[in-house]
């Protein structure tokens, strides 16, 4: 299974990302990380992978704010429609808020998001890879 996670380009978020990229390499995956600060205005292809992961924080208490930039990114990638999605924010407050934000904005590109978490720590990324690596399995 090829996986493309998309996240925050935050030192939390990246260390989080590249944790669960090598859980998911040890479920047997191709993972690829792109974050917000990629360079260029060339559109991201996700033709070829299977599942598209996205990582990001919030802020704001009442009501969530997702960071302009995660926006950006969505919108840069290409073949989005269809595509299964994995929805993922830093849990604090309101992170249910945050998190069916997000996948609102996932959903506008045409993704299905298929899971969603709310992470508190590193130490729950390996569960989380387990459970992506699964959802890789049922297609």
């Amino acid at each position: 299974m090829r996986v493309l996670i998309l996240h925050q380009a935050e030192p939390k978020i990246s260390e989080w990302a590249k944790s669960l990229q090598g859980a998911l390499q040890n479920h047997k995956c191709q993972v690829n990380l792109i974050d917000t600060n990629h360079s260029g205005a060339a559109p991201i292809s996700t033709a070829p992978y299977d599942l598209v992961v996205v990582m990001t924080t919030f802020r704001g208490w009442w009501r969530p704010i997702i960071p302009i930039a995660i926006d950006e990114l969505l919108k840069r990638c290409t073949r989005l429609e269809g595509r299964r999605g994995a929805a993922i924010v830093a849990n604090r407050i309101n992170a249910s808020r945050a998190v069916r934000f997000l996948m609102h904005l996932m959903e506008v590109q045409g993704m299905m998001v298929e899971d969603f978490a709310a992470v508190k720590s590193a130490g729950e990324i390996p569960k989380l890879a387990e459970r992506l690596a699964r959802l890789g399995q049922r297609s």
